[in-house]
């Protein structure tokens, strides 16, 4: 078995097709010696796979790059995605180099919490709406009780 190239010679070899991949995207795919003749056979048999809409905020000079080329700048987006996603998938990025901020778990955990605040909001609104009136009210008037007792504890 072949030993893999050292890191600095697969990054120039890496470097090197990225930039053949750039001339041939420029210049046109069809009779490219770098494409083989079955890839255009086989790219023809599979579909794109189906798109979701998805609000995203990138930085403002990442969207002015993509858009100074023209037309389908979001393709190209999409693209570069999943370039990235196949990487990661191929393990040629390592996922150990991409762990979350602390900010983005922080975030994450906040957004967790919010959203089960709702679901207990909605579930006492439904429940309340069963009630009669009665009920309603000695159940505000036990929650005001338990609220008294639980400051009262500090």
């Amino acid at each position: 078995m072949p030993r893999p190239p050292a890191p600095k010679t697969a990054y120039h070899q890496l470097a090197q097709t990225l930039r053949d991949l750039e001339a041939d995207l420029r210049w046109g795919l069809e009779g490219s010696p770098r494409i083989p003749a079955d890839w255009h056979r086989i790219a023809q048999e599979v579909g794109p796979p189906p798109k979701c809409p998805v609000s995203l905020r990138v930085d403002e000079d990442v969207l002015r790059f993509f858009r100074s080329m023209g037309a389908g700048h979001l393709t190209r987006m999409n693209a570069v995605l999943r370039a990235f996603m196949l990487a990661r998938l191929a393990e040629v990025v390592k996922a150990t180099d991409y762990a979350p901020s602390h900010a983005d778990e922080v975030r994450q955990i906040r957004e967790e919490i919010v959203s089960i605040m709702a679901a207990q909001e909605a579930a006492k609104a439904a429940a309340l709406a069963e009630m009669t009136d009665v009920e309603r009210r000695k159940a505000q008037v036990q929650a005001l009780k338990a609220l008294r007792d639980q400051r009262a504890r500090g």
